[in-house]
């Protein structure tokens, strides 16, 4: 296992995309500002999405651990897909192709504290998706999507966010695991009656692959 500490992937390099957004004052960029004053809130309907391009210095791309995100109570993303892109330039860029996969599910609850959740790597994704793919259907957005029943990743809600959802030994580096590029969560459901979605706060943990 390799001890390098965890860093957050997130950069000013990072490019954001989301489905909608309601107006200007809760644009994208308001999710990695820092600020417990803004915030990004979609248009109404669903599905919604937010996509991370994560730009890294190693050519392997970046290994996610830890997911943390900040709701407003009242506007959860209540079942959320998260699809990772790999590394792997042998296959089209376009969603739905083999780059593209499923890597988990996470079920935010609905409070205003963040939520952090454990992330699995792609090789443990890989080895759960293929049993559940008769059932998988393709979204709007064409990434393969898997039922709720998929396994739900550890996670905490501590107010003095003290995480608590995994040992660290299923959080350290394998240097063997393999990286990715791009990381989109689909917010399938939502707490709100219209499908409103809205996030004070994102960021994404782990490691230089």
């Amino acid at each position: 296992m390799n001890e390098a500490e965890m860093v957050s992937l997130i950069s000013p390099d990072t490019v954001i995309k989301v489905s909608s957004t309601l107006d200007k004052s809760v644009g994208k960029k308001n999710l990695v500002d820092g600020s417990p004053e803004t915030c990004w809130t979609s248009q109404q309907g669903l599905p919604q999405t937010i996509t991370l391009i994560l730009p890294s210095s190693s050519p392997c791309g970046v290994i996610p651990k830890l997911l943390s995100i900040t709701f407003q109570g009242g506007f959860v993303g209540r079942t959320c897909a998260i699809h990772a892109r790999s590394v792997d330039r042998t296959h089209s860029d376009l969603p739905g192709r083999a780059n593209w996969r499923l890597l988990t599910y996470i079920y935010p609850e609905d409070v205003n504290r963040k939520q952090t959740f454990t992330l699995p790597s792609l090789s443990d994704a890989a080895s759960i998706t293929p049993a559940a793919t008769t059932s998988a259907s393709i979204s709007s957005s064409g990434l393969s999507t898997l039922p709720a029943t998929s396994p739900m990743p550890s996670y905490s809600t501590d107010p003095n966010d003290t995480y608590t959802g995994a040992l660290k030994s299923e959080m350290e580096h394998d240097v063997n695991e393999l990286g990715i590029t791009a990381l989109r969560l689909t917010f399938e459901t939502s707490s709100d009656f219209f499908g409103r979605v809205t996030v004070y706060d994102l960021d994404l943990k782990g490691y230089l692959a």
